[in-house]
């Protein structure tokens, strides 16, 4: 930033001597600890509470001193400003006589010793009178002839509270100039501590041009990040125009098919670019209005620094030191925060398949990651000794079949154990003796067993009713010792239920009346229904793939290992609500892990390695977050994961 002295510009002497709140040529400034300068008139005007005032400008509070706004420091650098711009004038001089302090009189000349204007009669005073012959006086033309430098003139301060002594030293107690007098009386050693005003002022300089540099720096930084944020929004403007147009694209492709649930998506969706958008934006301009408030707090610092180094007299330096320093000084700390290029980061992912409940697709504000939000399970009452199944309530609540000790057990959406469903009493009426799976609707829990019943309890835990499912000739599960073992709820609200000792699958309501039955070419272990009505069954046999079936059974594809497993023994299998389908796998070597795929098959990624002998999966998006959780058998706790 150039180094320039204002008092050499008349523009800059503009901006320096109007008060910004009337605009007009500021009379009697008040200096403000934030250094902003105003009419102390148009001060008291400002709405403010007792004992501090906000700046106008910058919105930083001012501690008011004894005497309130007539009680702040007079910015006397304006004054001298508004006095040298009188002088340097070519037209009629107006200032008035500060000697006598006669109104009615205009000033004619200026005393450099006295530093004040003085009218013909104060003139013609200071000839007799011995004390005042020595002062060095200039008559206005004189000093607008450029025959005084008028930088020489006004350079000697007297002291407020003795007028007729110069203020020659510092009290560093007070941090103020004071007077000969002032350190014998107001200021007298040893509570005070003072040196000559010309040792102070060296040192004084010295440390504001080292505060000034180092501001510089931060201002430097400020013009940086400034530039980094509109670098930040021209991306994000060019990201939503994309996004933006890529679901305009995506809704022309399936305009024909789901149209109203196609309308309801596309809105839903432009509604959340409209609101990532101006919540970006707001970011963006939030952290840019913090910028610029510190880059207009950096530049007023530095540029009253900077007219105190360059034009500023001792005194100058002297009274504007403790506010400078401090100032600077808190400046010097400032911290410039950028905004991150992830704000920029808005995608609009279309979906593979026009036959989904999200037919458009998803908006991704942030490239997303799977991680590993919490365990559940691994101590205290809840502990699982072997989990098998697993389902999410709409709540929240997380249901975990634990085979060993035949339990469902229930925990909270943030992991904290909260009931168990059955008993460890053997195979009785409403008891689940080793549940194998979960399942849960808006209103109940349905939990698969070796008893060959479908058991059915409330949300808080009360057994409710049981009942069996019929094989394809119609045989009762609980006629011949059937393990009821997989099971989902379907997209027109029917219970799916696998029989991994038998190939088929039951379907019927939720209170347990027989709808059909499906006749598979594998034994169902666990069973996912897709978005699209599909049914993925995992089958009860290892090294074998993921079979994908339609509504009658039969075969459409298989999904077979992906090419980074490490083992592939296939157990949970679950699916979200744009149609991606997760499958757990484990071996004894502990290789397992759980990876993603589309409907048609196409595999996606893996999702995460870090799962030991993983078994049920299930998949909820919770407050706009995808999440899975797993059961982990053999002691281990369930996992939930996010994608963040």
């Amino acid at each position: 930033m150039a180094e320039s002295n204002p008092a050499d510009n008349e523009d800059d002497i503009d901006s320096l001597i109007n008060c910004g709140i009337c605009l007009s040529e500021m009379e009697e400034p008040k200096a403000l600890i934030c250094l902003h300068t105003f009419c102390v008139k148009c001060l008291k005007k400002v709405k403010h509470p007792p004992g501090q005032i906000t700046c106008p400008l910058c919105q930083e509070d001012t501690l008011l001193p004894k005497g309130g706004i007539d009680g702040l420091r007079n910015n006397f650098f304006i004054i001298q400003l508004k006095e040298r711009r009188a002088i340097r004038g070519t037209g009629e001089f107006k200032m008035q006589c500060t000697c006598c302090g006669a109104t009615d009189r205009a000033a004619v000349a200026r005393c450099v010793d006295c530093n004040g204007f003085l009218c013909q009669q104060c003139v013609d005073s200071h000839k007799p009178l011995g004390p005042l012959k020595g002062h060095a006086v200039y008559t206005i033309e004189e000093l607008r002839s450029g025959k005084v430098e008028i930088s020489k003139v006004g350079k000697i301060k007297c002291c407020q509270n003795h007028k007729d002594q110069i203020l020659r030293f510092f009290c560093k107690t007070c941090g103020i100039p004071i007077c000969h007098v002032c350190t014998v009386v107001e200021h007298s050693r040893p509570e005070h501590d003072y040196l000559t005003l010309e040792s102070a002022t060296e040192g004084q300089m010295q440390e504001i041009k080292g505060l000034l540099a180092s501001c510089r720096d931060v201002a430097k930084r400020v013009d940086t990040a400034i530039k980094q944020d509109d670098k930040v929004k021209t991306e994000l403007n060019s990201v939503m125009d994309k996004a933006s147009q890529d679901l305009i694209t995506t809704k022309e492709k399936v305009i024909h098919s789901f149209l109203k649930l196609i309308e309801d998506d596309y809105h839903s969706n432009s509604e959340k670019l409209q609101k990532i958008d101006a919540e970006r934006n707001t970011t963006i301009d939030s952290s840019k209005a913090n910028l610029s408030n510190l880059q207009a707090k950096l530049n007023n610092a530095m540029d009253m620094a900077n007219q105190v180094l360059t034009s500023g007299s001792k005194h100058d330096v002297a009274s504007n030191y403790t506010t400078l320093t401090s100032t600077l000084k808190q400046l010097k700390q400032a911290q410039v925060v950028t905004t991150s290029d992830d704000v920029s980061f808005v995608k609009f992912s279309p979906n593979r398949s026009e036959q989904v409940l999200k037919p458009l697709g998803h908006i991704r504000e942030k490239t997303p990651t799977w991680q590993l939000q919490k365990e559940i399970g691994k101590d205290g009452e809840g502990k699982l000794s072997n989990g098998v199944g697993v389902a999410i309530a709409s709540n929240g609540d997380i249901a975990v079949a634990d085979f060993y000790t035949g339990e469902v057990k229930v925990y909270r959406r943030d992991g904290q154990y909260k009931l168990s469903l059955g008993t460890k009493q053997g195979i009785q009426l409403g008891e689940a003796s080793h549940p194998w799976n979960v399942a849960v609707s808006h209103n109940q829990f349905y939990v698969t067993d070796a008893t060959g019943f479908v058991n059915i309890y409330s949300l808080m835990g009360q057994y409710l009713k049981q009942f069996p499912v019929k094989s394809p000739d119609g045989i009762s599960s609980d006629t011949y010792g059937s393990q009821l073992h997989g099971l989902d709820i379907d997209n027109d609200g029917h219970l799916l239920v696998g029989n991994r000792t038998k190939k088929y699958i039951s379907k019927c309501t939720q209170d347990g009346t027989h709808i059909s039955t499906i006749k598979v070419d594998i034994r169902p272990w666990f069973i996912a229904v897709t978005p699209m009505g599909r049914i993925a069954v995992s089958p009860y046999s290892s090294n074998t793939g993921v079979y994908v079936l339609d509504q009658t059974g039969k075969h459409i594809h298989t999904i077979n290992a992906p090419k980074d497993a490490k083992s592939w023994h296939p157990t949970g299998v679950c699916c979200s609500d744009d149609g991606v389908i997760y499958i757990a796998s484990f071996n004894t070597g502990d290789q397992g892990g759980i990876y993603s795929f589309t409907e048609d098959g196409e595999y996606l990624g893996c999702v995460t390695t870090d799962v030991t002998d993983a078994h049920g999966l299930a998949y909820t998006c919770d407050d706009g977050d995808d999440k899975l959780v797993v059961a982990q058998a053999s002691g281990y706790p369930a996992k939930v994961f996010t994608f963040k």
